[in-house]
């Protein structure tokens, strides 16, 4: 792995996740640091954006195009933020804005963002081992393949990914993160790690803290702690990012932070708030259309990264977002009764249409019917998600030091606290609500079960947004305590009391980290490490030793228009993604997508008395064959089982191209013109 070229890449990657966001944010008006806590969802909205121009237009999407779209949206952006701040805003009554913070506490703010990045990075660095080894999950094995395919065919849309199956009909895929490191030159794999590393270690951490900002103006010290709670959980990144390998919704759920946090402060302005009628009617501020432009920017961008971004901000937002109409309704019938009837019944009508609209997707229909088995009963799915547990508890061997005890108390200790600020209640209803949400999840199927379905009723996706508040509240608890412990030591000054309880806090921190093993860093490491590891595991692996070195040494040996079948859950997959070529199953995959993928995977080892077999290798165009001998990822799943690539005798029709230890690929003589004649001896059964 050369350093400089990863080196490199980290610095387009960074460019791509924050440029055109921040400029854009930038140019909307909003301050330094939310521009930045929000900028990779603005991002992604601009490169969704783009994206479409290109299908629509023929551009082939690569950096210049999606560079010059996006200097067209970011001047865009200036353009509506100088038409709608004309003028400096006055000095606004926003609690946020009158409290502030010292230049000392704000660069602790920064130095914990650090640590937190440090924390969450290193043992994400020590889980991969090396940045350019692919992740065995499921879905990035798709992922990276997707990268490479938008790269080879010049199209990024959500519309675009499908056909990657061959004669698969274009048809919606998320596409936000695909499209954003699709840009990123060089080795696919590393830059799809290095994408993970970005998304775990900074971004998540920075939206924590943006979020704290919008929870609590006035306890600045909750913005130095919350990014160091989020490097604490195990849920976020290490489980849903990295060990689950859900990269694009591991995108949206860090970002959904910093646009509740954005949303929050909008809906606080105190000059959006409903007035009685005897008031005089308070006009929005200067930058306020500005913000809510910044605001349906990053929300949009979040939902194209990953749809389920919308139901979790309606989850985590809803009691935000009903306070706000309920008192909208009120100001409404202060108005006038039949002016309050007609506002509600048109915006009922708004969100019916809207509801019933997505209920007729078949999408949609088919998520929230995914079937999903039952994990655990409600008080066992409280004890995996509040003690941030690797997996659902085992009865039989009951494993305490796994639990994270600590981070929980401070958890439950800030979410109470939380109810005495007006602006963090409905937080707290938001953390019961993707409570509640985890064990619909997580518990056997019930008439509410379908709730879980936005999620594909799977608990890993569903347990970081819990810990998006809860990571704060157990911030707040702290600070709670080391702003008691501050005033006991009587500073003199406000603002040092301040500074000492942040001081405090991190004492605290460092302590808690102490306490608890590294913030229980065996356990991190062992979900970072999972994915990656290239020893046999008891449910079987796709590539073990170096045979990852020997598909990438295949890159000059096959001739450029070589497409390569084999079985999908041994080492097939990454031949695309690591050298380029083409397969027929890029994915881990139990349905194949037509009848000849289908009839290959019964029937292939027949090749030498079964004509048909060649007629589907040439409708596939495929030229040569991987094996993989014995060794097979998930080989205890009889439904993925593809016995027609199995027991085939390769001494004849196939000559070898390459081998390393039970790894081969061949090229398919059988089928040539003038090959052997048919025969009627059968090949060898399984």
């Amino acid at each position: 792995m050369d350093a400089a070229a990863v080196a490199g890449q980290l610095l387009v990657l960074l460019g791509t996740f924050y440029l055109p966001g921040f400029l854009a944010l930038y140019g909307l008006r909003l301050k330094v640091f939310p521009a930045l806590a929000l900028a990779p969802a603005v991002s992604a909205g601009i490169a969704g954006a783009a994206s479409i121009v290109c299908l629509a237009t023929g551009w082939r999407w690569e950096p210049a195009s999606a560079g010059l779209l996006a200097l067209a949206a970011v001047l865009l952006c200036f353009l509506f933020g100088w038409l709608t701040v004309r003028r400096k805003p006055p000095v606004p009554a926003d609690p946020e804005k009158q409290a502030g913070a010292p230049l000392s506490l704000k660069i602790l703010t920064g130095t914990a963002l650090a640590a937190a990045a440090a924390l969450i990075g290193s043992v994400m660095l020590r889980g991969v081992v090396s940045l350019d080894r692919v992740n065995q999950g499921w879905d990035p094995t798709f992922h990276a393949n997707a990268v490479r395919w938008i790269q080879d065919s010049g199209q990024a849309s959500a519309w675009s990914l499908v056909p990657i199956f061959g004669g698969a009909p274009p048809s919606y895929y998320p596409a936000g993160w695909h499209e954003l490191v699709s840009l990123v030159p060089g080795d696919v794999v590393t830059a799809a790690n290095l994408s993970c590393l970005l998304i775990g270690a900074v971004i998540w951490p920075t939206s924590l803290a943006y979020l704290a900002t919008a929870l609590f103006p006035r306890q600045p010290v909750t913005w130095v702690l919350a990014p160091l709670f989020g490097a604490a959980v195990l849920a976020f990144p290490f489980i849903q990012l990295v060990r689950s390998g859900q990269w694009p919704n591991g995108f949206a759920t860090a970002v959904i932070p910093a646009v509740l946090a954005l949303g929050i402060n909008l809906l606080y302005d105190s000059r959006l708030r409903w007035r009685r009628p005897q008031q005089p009617p308070a006009p929005p501020g200067p930058g306020t259309a500005a913000r809510t432009a910044a605001l349906l920017a990053a929300a949009a961008g979040a939902i194209w990264i990953h749809p389920s971004a919308l139901f979790a901000l309606l989850l985590l937002g809803g009691f935000y977002l009903g306070r706000f109409l309920i008192l909208g309704f009120l100001y409404q019938w202060r108005q006038g009764k039949v002016r309050a009837v007609v506002v509600s019944a048109l915006t009922a009508a708004a969100l019916a249409g809207l509801g019933l609209g997505l209920s007729q997707l078949p999408a949609l229909i088919r998520l929230l019917d995914y079937p999903r088995a039952h994990n655990a009963d409600w008080p066992d799915a409280l004890a995996w998600l509040y003690f941030d547990l690797p997996g659902r508890p085992s009865p039989s061997a009951p494993n305490p030091g796994i639990h994270g005890y600590a981070t929980t108390a401070l958890m439950v200790a800030g979410a109470a606290a939380a109810l005495a600020f007006r602006r963090s209640r409905p937080a707290v209803g938001g953390m019961a609500a993707a409570t509640g949400l985890f064990i619909l999840a997580a518990g056997p199927e019930n008439p509410y079960r379908w709730l879980a379905g936005f999620w594909y009723k799977d608990p890993p996706r569903i347990a970081p947004l819990m810990f998006t508040f809860g990571c704060v509240f157990a911030a707040l608890a702290v600070e709670r305590i080391c702003s008691l412990a501050a005033a006991v030591l009587r500073s003199a000054h406000p603002r040092r009391r301040q500074v000492l309880a942040a001081a405090l806090g991190l004492l605290a921190a460092g302590a808690l980290f102490t306490a608890s093993g590294g913030f229980r860093d065996s356990l991190r490491l062992q979900a970072a490490a999972a994915p990656y590891l290239t020893i046999d595991a008891p449910r079987g692996r796709a590539l073990l030793g170096d045979e990852q070195e020997f598909i990438r040494s295949l890159g000059p040996v096959l001739p450029p228009d070589a497409v390569v079948v084999g079985d999908p859950f041994n080492g097939l997959p990454y031949i695309y993604a690591l050298t380029g070529h083409r397969v027929v199953f890029p994915q881990m995959i139990n349905r194949p997508g037509n009848e000849d993928e289908a009839y290959l995977r019964r029937n292939f080892r027949n090749i030498l008395t079964d004509p048909e077999v060649c007629r589907a290798l040439g409708r596939l165009g495929a030229t040569h064959v991987y094996d993989d001998g014995p060794i097979r990822a998930r080989r205890t799943d009889r439904h993925l089982q593809w016995p027609g690539f199995r027991g085939v005798d390769y001494s004849l029709g196939f000559e070898l191209v390459a081998r390393q230890g039970t790894a081969a690929i061949y090229k398919i003589t059988a089928c040539m013109p003038g090959a052997q004649p048919w025969t009627d001896q059968p090949q060898p059964g399984i």
